[in-house]
Parts: structure tokens; C-alpha cells; sequence
């Protein structure tokens, strides 16, 4: 067969002719996506050259508006493969990028990317200095001296900022609209940093699991989707938010390690001020109830991060606006009356159906619907006394009475729409929604129930 019978129409010759190599072989793999699919390739340079890449291509995306990330991230790879490679950032060496079908071929590098799979703690510590240590020479690149080729201009970290905070206005809107989205807006317009310095290269998503390491040693960073011109302090911010889920060392230690390494003084102002920005994108509910949306690929643990998204982002909100916020009601109830019916359903899901799956997909979406269930077998003991509790707490802040729940979260949500109410009240209020919706998701959360924001300091 082949080998260029193997990827979509024409795809393989593109890739011939932008890295100059002849396709030899073809091994598919998984993507990470609906539309992202994977391949191994082997290459054969007419000097005899030979070498084995892994392309990602995504082909239902290309021409999609977004294009504008997979030229910075080729750009960038490029860049550190080449006339930047004397920064030290290590990389898998850039080979081609087939921008109309959304192809990015870069060499195969080795190494583990479970970070928190490593049980020696001295190891952690050598590997965790070494990766704040690519971060602060990636930050240290002079991009007014050497601006990388297709990331587009080098403009001021403001700038984006303004840009990242309309974007967010604009995407909050409709029947969707949440006031937890408005307020964290309302503050983050609002308190803008004016000491950011001049940008540098960003990475983005920097984080355990976005590199690759064998034993102490980086040995390339992942994952560049998210790579853009701005403020150091916000990959410091991606680092803080990525340890809601995964492990790594103390902040405080790999602080102070990226500074040993060259990397700019860590600001912790900036640093929340960022972290707040970027758990605001994350906590964006709408995505999950607009029938207009894709499904997620798994329904129910997309659920679990989105409200432990949104819990951590109204007590940082509350953090950085000064507020303490008073203990949450969460009142009590019987059990349902079809919880026998919900735990039969959870144990023919644990004994029987996952056991007998060998489709690992399969398996882990059974293991979402548990979640799922679990969420409703909550919602049917505790939704009704949480309701009451909450339609009592906007009564009182707005001083009205409403005929049901549903009437006065709406009242409520007009209110903030229109500047009606304090906004320390509003923030208390949004605090004690997602607390409770926190609490109806916390069986289905299993260990995630507690997760919050490493200490800074």
C-alpha cells in the first residue's frame, strides 16, 4: 500500500514538498479530538538523511477563523528549532506545517510526561527546577531584537488583556448570560497592572504534563497551541491553575527556581491578576447548555472540572476584591425517593458493565455517566432545600419576594445586568450558587471535591 494513502487526499505530498523529505512510512494514532487526528511518519531526505516525526493535523478546522494560533505555534517551533536554538528552549525539531489542512510535523522526541507519577522526591525537585528553567530562558528571548517570523506583532501585554476581556464580554450573552462571568470581568477591567513589562514569548499552557522529561531532564515542551506575545507572569498563572488537577512541586520552590534561572522577578499581583483572567475563560458554563454546542466527549467529567472551575473562581474573585465571604447554608435532606434506583445503576455500571468493556473509550465514558448519575441522584435530595435556601438570601439582598427559585435568579441576574445591586452582595450571592452547585457535583467529584488554588506564598 501507499504510505500516502494512509492520511487524507494530498495530505503527504504537502508534507513532501514544505519539509523537502519524501513520506516513507505511515503509522495513524490517535488525535485529541473529534477532528484532530495523529500520525508517525518517516521521512527521507534526498541527502539520505532519514528521521522518524509525529504530525498533527486537524483538517475540518483549517479556514475555521482560528488559524491564526497554528501559524504562531508552527512560528514559534520553527523559531526555537532554528534561529533561536541558542536560547536553549528545548523542542521537538520543527520538520514542516501544512497550514491548510491544519499539519504541524515536528521529530520524535523521548521521554515520560507523568510528572506526578514520579514518587522520588529529589528527582521532582531536579526536574522541577530544570522545567522552571526553560521557562525562564524562553522568557528571556529579546523579541523586539529578534521577533519570531509569523507570530504575528509584538504588542504591549494591555493590549491583549483588553482584547482577552472583550472577547469574554462578548461570549457572555443570550439566555446564557452568567453574572459570575460579568463581575470577574467588571474587576479584571477594572484593575488592569500598568508596571507589565515588555512581552516575551509566552508559552501558554506551561505545566506537568505539557513536557517531556527523562529521569532530571526536560527534554522538550509541549503543546505550544497557546503560544502568544505577553506578560512572563502569566505562564507563572497557567502553572497555578494547571495544579488544580495535577501535581507538581510548591509554587514557592519553583518561584524561586525560575528566578535563580535568569527568569524575571516574580510578581504575585501580576500573577493573581492573570490566574483570575484565565480561570474566568475556564469557568464559562455555556458551552455545556447551549443546544447549539457540540457535546463534550465526556459529559460528566467535563462537569466535575467546570464546577470546580467555577468554585475556585468565586473565592478568587472574592480574594481579589477584598471580600470575606460568610459561611454557605447548605441544608439537609432525606434521601431521594429513587435513590435505590440511582444505586442499582451505579453498581451494575461498577460490577458489570465497566469490567466486561474492552474498549477503553467505552469504559471511560461509562464511568462519566456514574458521575452523571450521581450528580442527579443529588440533585433529587438536595436541589429543592438549596433553591429555597438561595431564593431566601436574593429576597433579602434586593429586599422583594418572588413566587419560586427560578424567578428570583432571574430578578438576581437582572440586577447585576444593571448595576442594582452591590457588588460585594452580587459576589457574595454568586459565591453561595456555586458552592452549592459544588455540593450537588461533590459524590461525582470523588477526590476533586476540595481542589483549590495552591498556596502563592
Amino acid at each position: 500500500m501507499n504510505p500516502h494513502d494512509l492520511l487524507p487526499n494530498g495530505l503527504a505530498t504537502a508534507v513532501e514538498s514544505a519539509s523537502g523529505a519524501r513520506v516513507t512510512a505511515v503509522r495513524p494514532r490517535g488525535g485529541g479530538g473529534a477532528s484532530r487526528e495523529g500520525a508517525e511518519l518517516d521521512l527521507l531526505w534526498p541527502d539520505g538523511r532519514a528521521a522518524s516525526a509525529y504530525m498533527n493535523y486537524d483538517v475540518h478546522k483549517a479556514g475555521a477563523g482560528d488559524d491564526a494560533a497554528f501559524h504562531r505555534e508552527a512560528a514559534v517551533l520553527r523559531a526555537l528549532s532554528g534561529p533561536l536554538a541558542h536560547a536553549g528552549v528545548r523542542v521537538a525539531p520543527f520538520y514542516a506545517s501544512v497550514p491548510d489542512q491544519r499539519a504541524l510535523v515536528c521529530g520524535m522526541i523521548s521521554g515520560n510526561d507523568r510528572f506526578g507519577g514520579i514518587a522520588d522526591t529529589a528527582q521532582r525537585d531536579t526536574l522541577a527546577a530544570d522545567f522552571m528553567s526553560q521557562l525562564a530562558a524562553l522568557h528571556r528571548i529579546d523579541v523586539a531584537a529578534n521577533p519570531v517570523e509569523g507570530m504575528g506583532p509584538v504588542e504591549p501585554a494591555e493590549t491583549l488583556v483588553r482584547r482577552r476581556i472583550a472577547e469574554l464580554r462578548a461570549g457572555n450573552g443570550g439566555k446564557g448570560w452568567d453574572p459570575l462571568i460579568h463581575l470577574s470581568l467588571d474587576w479584571l477591567e477594572a484593575n488592569v497592572p500598568a508596571n507589565m513589562p515588555a512581552p516575551v514569548i509566552v508559552h501558554g499552557d506551561a505545566g506537568p504534563g505539557n513536557f517531556l522529561y527523562d529521569d532530571d531532564r526536560v527534554t522538550a515542551l509541549l503543546d505550544w497551541e497557546l503560544v502568544h506575545y505577553g506578560d512572563p507572569m502569566a505562564d507563572l498563572a497557567m502553572l497555578a491553575i494547571r495544579m488544580l488537577f495535577q501535581g507538581f512541586v510548591p509554587l514557592p520552590q519553583a518561584f524561586a527556581a525560575y528566578e535563580a534561572a535568569g527568569g524575571h522577578k516574580v510578581d504575585l499581583p501580576r500573577l493573581i491578576y492573570w490566574r483570575l483572567l484565565f480561570q474566568t475563560s475556564f469557568a464559562r458554563r455555556s458551552r455545556y447548555d447551549d443546544p447549539d454546542t457540540p457535546p463534550p466527549p465526556n459529559l460528566g467529567m467535563n462537569l466535575v472540572y467546570s464546577t470546580i472551575h467555577r468554585r475556585v473562581l468565586s473565592h478568587a474573585l472574592a480574594d481579589a476584591a477584598g471580600i470575606a465571604l460568610p459561611p454557605v447554608a447548605l441544608p439537609d435532606a432525606p434521601l431521594g425517593a429513587h435513590d435505590r434506583s440511582f444505586a442499582i445503576a451505579l453498581d451494575d455500571i461498577r460490577d458489570t458493565i465497566v469490567p466486561r468493556l474492552s474498549d477503553q473509550q467505552a469504559a471511560v465514558k461509562a464511568k462519566g455517566m456514574a458521575r452523571l448519575i450521581k450528580w442527579w441522584r443529588a440533585i433529587e435530595r438536595f436541589e429543592p432545600g438549596f433553591y429555597a435556601a438561595e431564593k431566601a438570601e436574593i429576597e433579602t439582598a434586593l429586599a422583594l419576594e418572588f413566587a419560586d427559585y427560578r424567578t428570583a435568579w432571574t430578578a438576581f441576574r437582572d440586577a447585576v445586568a444593571g448595576g442594582r445591586i452591590a457588588t460585594d452582595a452580587a459576589i457574595i450571592l454568586c459565591n453561595a450558587h456555586e458552592t452549592r452547585e459544588a455540593a450537588l457535583m461533590a459524590d461525582a467529584m470523588g477526590g476533586l471535591a476540595d481542589t483549590k488554588f495552591a498556596p502563592l506564598q
